[in-house]
């Protein structure tokens, strides 16, 4: 819900994972060296592709939401 927060809008979603995971591997690379591990990797593309697809949902279910045009309390008097 937090990334809905941050980002609003489905088109910017895949920048947003994008920038995140690759300041991710510079953090890491800086902490304990270049990831060599094939299962790292793999388990890095994988979080990125479900973060993105379902940054990409709710933010689509976010944007699609009613727009009310009623006053949430009564009728006013003039």
């Amino acid at each position: 819900m937090a990334l809905v927060v941050i980002v609003e809008r489905a088109k910017k979603c895949l920048d947003f994972v994008a920038t995140l995971f690759v300041l991710h591997i510079v953090l890491c690379s800086l902490y304990s060296g270049f990831p060599t591990q094939l299962w790292w990797w793999l388990s890095l593309f994988g979080s990125a592709l479900v973060m993105t697809l379902l940054g990409e949902y709710l933010c689509m279910r976010h944007e699609m939401r009613e727009i009310r045009l009623s006053a949430t309390r009564g009728p006013s008097i003039v």
